[in-house]
């Protein structure tokens, strides 16, 4: 018997056009990271205002600011 993997790849992305926002992440891409670390940012008005950086299975950064991780949740 092996080790079964299940992992998540692709972009996903946010839009609200009231308020002029648009922001994306991208899954499985991340160099020199395995597969489940992702990538971003957040715009707004076609201004970059953020970088997203983190791990589906554990934590979120926004400008290298640890704004979600999992193992805080109680």
């Amino acid at each position: 018997m092996g080790t079964l993997y299940n992992h998540c790849q692709g972009k996903v992305e946010f839009h609200d056009k009231d308020n002029g926002f648009y922001g994306f992440y991208e899954i499985g891409k991340v160099k020199k990271r395995t597969q489940e670390y992702f990538e971003g940012a957040v715009f707004h008005k076609d201004q970059k205002v953020s970088d997203v950086f983190g791990n589906y299975a554990g934590y979120m950064d926004f400008d290298g600011i640890r704004y979600y991780d999992l193992r805080e949740i109680r």
